[in-house]
């Protein structure tokens, strides 16, 4: 293979997504914080396939990239139109986009996409999820529309399926509801969106069919 990017001791890749010239980009992470900035020369210059890079975001002590996930410019700019309200609550029911976030613990919910708002890259970000207990973290974000479906997976292997229509829409400093039940010494560890072509697929599979039966549905609950 070749190489992508040059690391430091300790450091790792971990994604590698194609983006378009004014496309931005939402990183999200473990201690609930997020940036977002465009992909552009001001922000984000292209470099060699040997250099370091540049910082994305200015992380605290202990704190580390979990997730990130690629707006493409036409929801990049409605964004950069919207007004940021920095409100505890959501006042209106959105459309869509929107932000999932999830956290170890089984936690999760939907925040409207303009409530990310651009920043400038290397800044500490904006809070994502707020945190019922201690010891829980961000394990993803996913950025998603209407009729998306999504698998949620534990540490020891056990998987949900769920409509992400069904996830509450609330604000940044929302703590979520409960998407998964977690049993004591397991924690959410992924969640995958389901493209809807494999959606489709998979209903006409008898085989896929048979293996659906071995994946828990779920209806999210406010958590206990």
């Amino acid at each position: 293979g070749l190489i992508a990017i040059g690391l430091e001791e300790g450091d790792a890749l971990t994604w590698v997504r194609l983006a378009a010239l004014g496309d931005s980009v939402l990183i999200g992470s473990k201690a609930g914080m997020t940036i977002h900035f465009r992909l552009n020369d001001d922000e984000l210059r292209p470099l060699g396939r040997t250099a370091r890079g540049v910082r994305s975001m200015n992380l605290r002590e202990g704190d580390s990239l979990v997730s990130m996930d690629v707006l493409p410019i036409e929801l990049a700019d409605k964004i950069a139109r919207s007004s940021d309200h920095e409100t505890s609550e959501v006042s209106e029911i959105a459309e869509g986009p929107w932000v999932l976030v999830a956290s170890a613990s089984g936690l999760g919910k939907r925040v409207p996409v303009t409530q990310f708002r651009l920043q400038k890259r290397a800044g500490m970000g904006l809070r994502a999820i707020k945190f019922r207990r201690d010891g829980d973290e961000l394990v993803g974000l996913r950025v998603l529309g209407q009729g998306e479906e999504l698998l949620l997976v534990s540490e020891k292997g056990v998987i949900v399926r769920t409509s992400a229509d069904k996830i509450p829409q609330q604000s940044r400093a929302a703590t979520g509801v409960r998407l998964q039940r977690i049993d004591a010494g397991d924690r959410l560890s992924e969640m995958v969106l389901v493209p809807p072509e494999q959606e489709a697929s998979a209903s006409n599979d008898p085989d896929d069919q048979a293996a659906d039966g071995a994946v828990e549905t779920n209806n999210v609950s406010s958590p206990s």
